[in-house]
């Protein structure tokens, strides 16, 4: 019988005959210990792993998640932002200054002529067909905007039952996210300190989760 190398690079075959059987079942999975949900790494470099069915997908639901982007003033020193754009997000920040969308009041949208409202409008606003009305930049001038979206990301599971996501510098990961009903603290979760590898559907494990069960 062909035998394995037990340990080259650091990793080993959950054994040999659980490799054997990855090699023939290609969705035998991988787990880190009991855990469905861990981490490798910690703070913004975390990776978020998941054990699941083999070519399937799980719905992670990270939350609102920052998206900056600019906008000009109009000639009375507005920003206007659409329902679609201001979405769900409970808050937005113009230029770092955050405000709060529910303590808004709900105003018309006046006109605007040689640089001032019909009627006066000396604080931001909302609609009532759901536009943000930002008031009191520059006309004319680039304002920073951020407005958090609503954010499910899509984790692959690989042939070997594992998948992952990681943050960016413009994505950083949540403090928390939630799966199904289940709502994970990423602090929280154990840190297997090393990946498990994916090679043509085999399997593999770092020597250390054999300490934790892990290979299951």
């Amino acid at each position: 019988m062909k035998k394995f190398q037990i340990a080259k690079f650091g990793l080993i075959a959950t054994a040999a005959l659980s490799a054997i059987a990855s090699s023939i079942f290609p969705a035998a999975a991988l787990k880190y210990g009991s855990a469905d949900v861990y981490r490798v790494g910690s703070g913004s470099s975390s990776v978020i792993y998941f054990h699941g069915t083999a070519s399937s997908s799980i719905s992670a639901d990270i939350g609102y998640v920052s998206k900056v982007s600019s906008k000009l003033a109009g000639a009375c020193g507005e920003i206007v932002l659409s329902s679609s754009t201001v979405g769900t997000s409970p808050t937005l920040k113009v230029n770092s200054t955050t405000v709060t969308i529910a303590s808004l009041p709900t105003q018309l949208l006046p006109t605007c002529t040689s640089g001032s409202f019909a009627e006066a409008r000396s604080a931001n606003f909302k609609t009532p067909d759901g536009k943000v009305v930002l008031v009191g930049n520059t006309a004319g001038t680039s304002a920073t905007l951020d407005v958090p979206k609503a954010t499910v990301k899509t984790v692959k599971i690989n042939a070997c039952g594992f998948g992952s996501f990681k943050g960016s510098d413009s994505a950083p990961l949540p403090t928390t996210f939630k799966v199904g009903s289940t709502t994970y603290t990423v602090a929280s979760l154990p840190n297997a300190m090393d990946a498990p590898k994916c090679t043509s559907g085999v399997g593999y494990v770092p020597a250390s989760w054999l300490s934790v069960g892990g290979g299951s």
